[in-house]
């Protein structure tokens, strides 16, 4: 027996392929069967593409679909692509709305174009309606599926409805109310509802105050309104303010995931999601731009330090704490940056409070410069027996962590400002103004002393 919800033993691995290798089908359903549908899309991510499909051909459409929304995007195309318009038809039906048009609309448009005129009418309406939205806004995560009564109607009447579409409504917490324009009014909790007399108005025990995101609305901007708010559902609306749909909790749970991928890949300058199955060319093409941008910032650097030459000459030993000033002060912009990045996708940093967050950074910075400084500069007087020659060093390293510490944090806001993404632009830029400043400020001073005392 198969224990769900932990992660993937080599033992069910091996078992598995044997199984298919075999043709037992039975030994295949022993080590299947109590697999959740989140730890079998695990298992087929680890097999070869012909031991996929004979998972897939395994599994009714119900099962086949709720293990095609667990697993990887380049994992979900291939297996995609090998499955008849039939399969993927059988399939859709059985999915919900919102993940029915995802997957259709992840389909090759004449491909996706076959599989809608084989639906029947009413799943293939749904679809039409949602197609049309971008996968990053409300439109695109809500799903069709939802429970609304009006203001007049009686709890019985409200309970009724909850049982006409038990089947169709998942996760159902709350139930919407609207007016004769079907338009959000209030919600009522199944406690209230269960609690209630039958014959009680829905009006009397409804929460007025209802709280609606528009279909065009950002996957982001609602995401941080589920955090801010703690919701579990929330209904969505069109531009006349109508009842259009819902998104539910599980669906935020993804986008944030979704949206935290996306930004450390981005600040590390590569692609999101299923690297594994991308190609060397494209995952090349998306690191290279920022691996040029960093080379160039290098031979600027080089260029900084050969303007200095004659310093670096008369003190030969200063150039060897190059790396611990690269180093400290790039380390310093890096968390200012990852600080200021993360506060603003997740909502917990604004744009309205840029000057408080910069005051802060600063007085970090401040401290944490002193400290390191001390420390370095004691190091470099002792090594040299100069200890004049250590201060330097010292306020120089000072300096530059406060440079650091202000471009980290203060860059991120300024891509924001200009509608560029921080995630995607504040890495490579951080690092590598960082070192040439940084270069600029330990060279500069340290030749300035040395005139001033030569």
């Amino acid at each position: 027996m198969i224990i769900t919800g932990q992660i993937l033993s080599e033992e069910l691995i091996e078992g598995v392929k044997k199984a298919i290798a075999d043709k037992d089908r039975s030994a295949l359903s022993r080590w299947t069967d109590d697999l959740r549908p989140a730890d079998l899309a695990d298992l087929i991510e680890y097999l070869d593409k012909e031991e996929r499909l004979v998972i897939f051909d395994f599994l009714d459409p119900r099962g086949a679909g709720e293990v095609l929304m667990e697993i990887e995007p380049p994992f979900q195309g291939n297996i995609l692509s090998t499955l008849d318009n039939q399969a993927i038809s059988e399939i859709v039906h059985e999915l919900d709305s919102d993940d029915a048009a995802d997957l259709v609309g992840d389909l090759p448009q004449k491909r996706a174009q076959e599989i809608m005129g084989s639906l029947h009418e009413n799943v293939s309406k749904e679809l039409r309606k949602l197609l049309p939205y971008e996968d990053d806004t409300a439109g695109g995560l809500m799903a069709l599926e939802f429970v609304a009564v009006r203001a007049s109607a009686l709890v019985q009447g409200a309970i009724d409805r909850i049982r006409e579409k038990a089947e169709d409504v998942e996760n159902l917490y709350y139930i919407f109310v609207v007016d004769d324009a079907d338009r959000p009014v209030g919600v009522v909790s199944l406690k209230d509802l269960v609690l209630a007399s039958p014959d009680t108005p829905v009006s009397n025990i409804m929460e007025p105050e209802v709280m609606s995101v528009h279909v065009n609305q950002d996957q982001e901007e609602v995401a941080l309104l589920f955090k801010k708010y703690d919701l579990v559902s929330v209904p969505v609306v069109d531009d006349s303010n109508r009842l259009v749909g819902r998104i539910t909790y599980d669906d935020i749970i993804d986008v944030m995931e979704e949206e935290a991928d996306e930004d450390i890949a981005l600040m590390a300058g590569v692609i999101s999601g299923g690297m594994a199955q991308e190609s060397s060319m494209r995952i090349s093409r998306a690191r290279l731009p920022w691996l040029i941008a960093g080379l160039f910032g290098g031979i600027l650097a080089a260029v900084l330090i050969n303007l200095f030459e004659t310093s670096l000459e008369k003190v030969l030993a200063l150039s060897f704490f190059f790396p611990v000033i690269m180093a400290v002060g790039g380390n310093t912009g890096t968390q200012a940056a990852t600080v200021a990045v993360r506060g603003l996708a997740t909502g917990d940093i604004s744009m309205i409070n840029i000057g408080r967050r910069l005051f802060v950074e600063m007085r970090v910075a401040l401290i944490n410069g002193i400290i390191c400084g001390v420390l370095l500069g004691a190091i470099v007087g002792a090594w040299l027996s100069d200890y004049a020659l250590g201060a330097v060093v010292a306020l120089a390293l000072v300096l530059i962590v406060l440079n650091s510490g202000f471009i980290g944090a203060a860059v991120p806001f300024a891509f924001k400002k200009m509608d560029v993404d921080p995630a995607l632009a504040t890495g490579p830029f951080v690092t590598t103004s960082n070192d040439i400043l940084a270069l600029f400020i330990y060279l500069g001073m340290v030749t300035l002393f040395l005139r001033v005392s030569g």
